[in-house]
């Protein structure tokens, strides 16, 4: 055994100091309540706050003033849901007449009887149009080519007649195609221009139909809102007072106060374990210094040789005061010496005490 270690602290009384912190809280709370809602006095009224234990009571009293604007808000509400009465009737009305709707039919296709067409086959009117007066030219001018060949001396059937023919009937052929070209063109130009005029007169008839359909509708909806705005139109406000409140005081920090109490209790509890330890140690290591083997007991006037110190003991032989000679472990290390507590009985004289307690033999006492 070393420096006796120190008793541990006492356990904190959680349980009492949650029933302390319960109590703090609920006197929190009252004072919470009694700051947060004081008694307001103002041009329009009174209000106090009365407790009957924690039970609050808030009493709002209007001035003579502020009771008339009351009193006339609470007729004119009176005379509006009256009125409203009287509206609904005709909104009953309504709503028992199934909705009907007379206004022009919405156009879901398009008239395109008027609109030119496209040149799909032949004979379309753009390309008759042209090719009318391109053939009789084309002819004439054949007619023409053919004489003028004759009249150079070049006769049907030769290579130099046959060769002008074939290149004016390839300038034909170019022509034709030109002017079927245009005629396409001008074809597909009427055409759009004619789908897009009937499509804007479909667009046009819905539009009218969309506006009819919203007429009929707001006619239907019209003693509905009626109502609705009799029952919520702008009216006189009552004067406001602050609503009932609580703001947070905070109480008392018991609980942590006393988990915190505890902790510093067991941090210095562990401090001074700590040091025990520490100390005992140092004395091990002193004891194991000063003790040596059996042929050093001459030499040390005053070594530890107390026997709680000892372990592994054996005897191994017997001194000269009667008393045994033993080998054991101590502070670490095997040694041989004599039993502190022998040595007290049969000369006390040579017995001393270390400053931790422990029994100390002057063994030049005992061997002199």
């Amino acid at each position: 055994m070393g420096k006796d270690a120190p008793s541990p602290p006492p356990a904190p009384d959680y349980t009492g100091a949650a029933i302390a912190q319960g109590a703090a809280n609920i006197d929190a709370a009252r004072a919470t309540a009694k700051l947060s809602n004081p008694n307001v006095y103002s041009p329009y009224g009174n209000q106090t706050v009365t407790y009957e234990g924690d039970i609050p009571t808030v009493t709002q009293t209007l001035t003579p003033q502020s009771q008339q604007v009351l009193n006339a808000q609470n007729a004119t509400k009176l005379g509006l849901a009256d009125l409203s009465q009287q509206g609904l009737t005709t909104a009953q009305n309504v709503m028992g007449t199934p909705f009907q709707f007379g206004g022009p039919s919405v156009q879901t296709a398009l008239d395109t009887s008027q609109i030119a067409k496209m040149p799909v086959n032949a004979g379309t009117t753009g390309q008759e149009a042209i090719m009318s007066r391109l053939e009789p030219s084309l002819a004439r001018n054949r007619v023409s080519t053919e004489t003028q060949l004759i009249n150079q001396g070049l006769r049907p059937g030769s290579e130099a007649y046959d060769n002008a023919i074939k290149l004016l009937g390839q300038q034909e052929n170019d022509q034709r195609t030109q002017a079927a070209l245009t005629g396409i063109n001008l074809d597909t130009s009427a055409n759009a221009q004619g789908f897009n005029q009937a499509l804007q007169g479909g667009q046009f008839g819905n539009t009218a139909q969309q506006q009819a359909l919203a007429q009929a509708i707001s006619g239907r909806q019209m003693p509905l809102n009626e109502i609705t705005a009799l029952m919520s139109g702008s009216q006189i406000q009552n004067p406001q007072f602050g609503a009932y409140q609580g703001a947070n005081v905070q109480a008392a920090p018991i609980a942590n106060a006393t988990a915190q109490t505890g902790q510093y209790n067991q941090n210095l509890y562990n401090q001074q374990v700590g040091t025990a330890n520490a100390q005992n140690a140092g004395l091990f290591q002193l004891g194991g210094s000063a003790l040596g083997a059996y042929g050093m007991m001459n030499a040390a006037p005053m070594m530890l040789s107390d026997r709680r110190l000892k372990s592994n003991i054996k005897r191994i032989g017997t001194h000269k005061l009667g008393i045994g000679i033993y080998e054991y472990d101590i502070m670490g290390r095997h040694e041989i010496g004599v039993m502190a507590q022998e040595v007290e009985k049969v000369m006390p004289e040579a017995i001393g005490r270390h400053h931790t307690g422990y029994m100390m033999v002057d063994y030049g006492r005992i061997n002199g």
